[in-house]
């Protein structure tokens, strides 16, 4: 009964945001692909192989929702392989944008677009995956999937787990309807302690949740000569002497802030270069209108194909997927977008773990605790508007070695935090070993 009552509020909220979700197809490009798999499931025979007459091999579903946990994950999947070269390991997303970066980094891996929690895609999707094991990156968590998984005695784990004060909050006010739920996960490895606590309040039992570390800190590049830095390098002509201010993962109309900051310090700083990463694909056409009403030479990454001289472009667009962890290696100045509106920022290791002089704004709610570790250690600045961006970014460029320290302690930071992966892995070793009678019922 309780599927079909979900089922029931599901399509009513489906056909509440069908105008709005036609809307976004139309205007971005979004929720194209993978209809079918999210609204009827997978095929009984989507995983079918000629080799599938052998024994039946272990199936271990990993699940990232878009780009960040994708590449999360992808690091956590190629251990698995190595340990379990006989089990067969599957990823899903739900982000167009996710699936074009889980297809190009792993062409061996069979992937698929998550069900929406209607019963019958759940339904159709397990018997179809038939895994050993779900791990959900980070927090993705479906009543109807779980209950299902649960009663299939199929263990579930989030790994990397984040809940943010303000989902916490959510979920404890539902408590009647959520608290059951989390209940019914075997396992859950939090990115700290405030966070284990706050699943532990939510329902999962203490001795189901431990505090692993983030496993952001071990997939963060601090090699600055690391052959896709260089790579990207040499294909903008980026030389020493170039003052790199990059701001990534950015929403509007944090580009906006960015280009005019560069307009008005390149007077006095005539080796300055700007590079704009936006967040989301479907923003990258409006962002580069912008940059280039501006009257400034714009470079689109994507028309990039051979090397091209560092006085053909002023700002770089870089419109691709997945690339903007080397990127990164380039900058002096790092600004992490996402964290002067209401998305709760981006990952900041990254530039951290390059001894970027890294900054963000004032809402950091998804990365809270990294954020707040950062600001402590000294080792990156938090700015309160975007009106602090200009003059900010003056002072760095006449005055660099305050900059420079900051970086050494943020690279210091990240070598500190790292270690999440191994311990996380012996979670999952640890989960894939329990016999499925010995399963606590919850």
């Amino acid at each position: 009964m309780r599927y079909w009552l979900r089922n029931g509020l599901y399509l009513s909220a489906l056909v509440l945001a069908l105008p709005w979700l036609m809307y976004r197809r139309f205007k971005t490009g979004r929720y194209r692909h993978g209809l079918a798999q999210k609204l009827c499931g997978l095929p009984a025979d989507y995983f079918c192989q000629p080799e599938d007459n052998l024994p039946k091999k272990p199936t271990i579903w990993l699940h990232g929702v878009s780009v960040g946990e994708v590449q999360l994950l992808i690091p956590l999947l190629r251990h698995l392989q190595s340990r379990h070269p006989r089990a067969r390991i599957v990823l899903s997303t739900t982000t167009d944008s996710g699936m074009a970066l889980a297809r190009d980094k792993l062409p061996d891996v069979c992937t698929f677009y998550f069900p929406l929690d209607f019963s019958w895609a759940v339904r159709r999707t397990l018997n179809a995956v038939r895994p050993a094991l779900i791990v959900f990156g980070e927090l993705e968590l479906w009543p109807n999937l779980i209950d299902y998984a649960h009663e299939q005695q199929v263990p579930m784990m989030v790994v990397n787990g984040r809940l943010s004060d303000r989902s916490h909050r959510r979920y404890v006010r539902l408590s009647r309807m959520t608290r059951v739920m989390f209940g019914k996960l075997d396992h859950v490895a939090a990115q700290s302690d405030a966070i284990a606590e706050r699943f532990v309040d939510c329902g999962c039992p203490a001795d189901r949740v431990t505090a692993t570390g983030s496993i952001k800190f071990d997939n963060v590049n601090q090699d600055r000569d690391a052959t896709d830095v260089v790579r990207l390098r040499e294909l903008v002509g980026i030389r020493p002497e170039h003052r790199v201010v990059l701001v990534g993962s950015t929403q509007a109309p944090e580009e906006e802030t960015a280009l005019a900051a560069y307009m008005k310090l390149k007077r006095g700083c005539p080796d300055l270069k700007l590079i704009v990463v936006p967040r989301h694909p479907d923003r990258f056409q409006s962002v580069y209108d912008l940059l280039k009403v501006s009257g400034e030479r714009v470079a689109r990454r994507s028309q990039i194909q051979a090397p091209v001289r560092s006085d053909q472009w002023d700002v770089l667009l870089v419109d691709s997927v997945g690339e903007l962890k080397w990127w990164w290696g380039l900058a002096e100045i790092a600004i992490v977008g996402g964290s002067f509106g209401q998305r709760g920022g981006q990952n900041m290791l990254e530039p951290a773990g390059y001894g970027c002089n890294v900054a963000f704004g004032p809402n950091t709610e998804n990365f809270k605790e990294i954020a707040n570790t950062l600001v402590a250690a000294q080792a990156a600045i938090r700015l309160p508007t975007l009106s602090h961006v200009a003059p900010w970014l003056g002072q760095q460029l006449s005055a660099p070695q305050p900059g420079r320290q900051r970086g050494l302690r943020a690279r210091q930071i990240v070598q500190q935090g790292q270690g999440a992966t191994a311990r996380t892995l012996d979670l999952i070793e640890a989960q894939l070993a329990i016999p499925a009678a010995n399963r606590q019922a919850a």
